[in-house]
């Protein structure tokens, strides 16, 4: 069984490196020499993240299978060059928040603030920008760091 890939928009970027950092930390130092199943991985997801969504997904999706053959040890081996592998500069959930804001005030100004409404544009951005803020929230981000990020840039008010 094969995890779909995750969105950035399902969780923080950095949270998930972090998770797959533990992840390999726990098997590097927990029976490295036996078997790791499918099972083990998923059941290891699970409680690193209490099921909490987006969290947990996001994690299942980024450890990827481990091989059949394949011990605790050189799992964890995997895990921790593919946290290492992940851009660093990806963007967090806030600088996404930014950018799914900004793009609803470019739109407004291009339909016109009593338009946004009948826009397709607008309302598909509008739910990208809400989506963002529902991940953040669960990611642990305030309602004062999203409205900070969200705000108009140009000096718009």
């Amino acid at each position: 069984m094969s995890e779909q890939p995750t969105t950035a928009l399902q969780a923080d970027t950095a949270a998930v490196r972090a998770l797959l950092l533990t992840l390999a930390d726990r098997l590097t130092n927990e029976n490295p020499d036996e078997p790791i199943t499918e099972t083990d991985r998923l059941a290891l997801c699970h409680e690193l993240t209490r099921g909490d969504e987006p969290l947990h997904s996001a994690l299942r999706a980024a450890s990827v299978e481990p091989h059949a053959t394949g011990t605790r040890g050189a799992y964890a081996e995997r895990l921790k060059h593919r946290a290492a592998s992940q851009a660093a500069d990806e963007p967090s959930l806030l600088d996404q928040y930014a950018a799914a804001s900004q793009r609803c005030v470019d739109i407004a100004q291009q339909v016109g603030v009593r338009h946004c409404d009948e826009d397709p544009q607008w309302r598909a951005a509008e739910r990208e920008a809400e989506a963002i803020w529902k991940a953040a929230r669960a990611a642990g981000y305030t309602s004062a760091e999203l409205i900070a990020a969200g705000k108009p840039k140009g000096g718009q008010h």
